[in-house]
């Protein structure tokens, strides 16, 4: 934050340290120091407000692993992560919503950790979140799955036609 006795010059190396970071988030998740999760991507949801232009998406990434137990290779659910996604200049709560088109979707997220519910203090003082969430950054899809057929809203397109079968197709 600057001081009143702050300089033009430091004020200028800030912003060119600034510009940096933010070139390097748009490029290389990796030099940026983001998260990078894998997994598949599940729950996908518009959580946009409904006074507000910004899209914004949830969803959970679900992975699992193999672990040797009894002589025998079982698998086994891993804890899961939860992503939030907002189009801030790039369009990626909409990638995660055209997702939510495919049966299933593999992929690679990259971006910072958030809180997300409950701050508390621990016996020390400390804060500490009670959860998380990653805040999506970039999107890298790696598998997708078939196409999911469109759902048909009644509410929407109106009532479906009955078409009571004829007696030929009964018997």
């Amino acid at each position: 934050m600057p001081t009143a006795n702050t300089t033009k010059a430091a004020l200028e190396a800030r912003i060119a340290e600034l510009e940096a970071q933010l070139a390097a988030s748009t490029s290389d998740p990796k030099e940026a120091g983001m998260t990078r999760l894998v997994g598949l991507i599940k729950s996908i949801k518009d959580i946009s407000r409904h006074d507000s232009d910004r899209i914004v998406a949830g969803a959970i990434l679900v992975n699992q692993t193999q672990v040797r137990i009894n002589d025998r290779d079982e698998r086994v659910d891993l804890p899961i992560d939860t992503l939030i996604a907002a189009n801030n200049g790039k369009p990626i709560a909409s990638q995660l919503l055209e997702l939510g088109r495919y049966e299933w979707a593999r992929v690679a997220v990259s971006g910072y950790w958030t809180t997300y519910g409950e701050i508390g203090r621990n016996e020390r003082g400390y804060r500490f979140a009670q959860r998380r969430q990653l805040r999506v950054m970039k999107v890298e899809i790696l598998n997708l799955g078939p196409a999911r057929e469109p759902e048909i809203d009644p509410a929407v397109h109106g009532e479906l036609p009955y078409n009571p079968p004829a007696e030929d197709d009964l018997f």
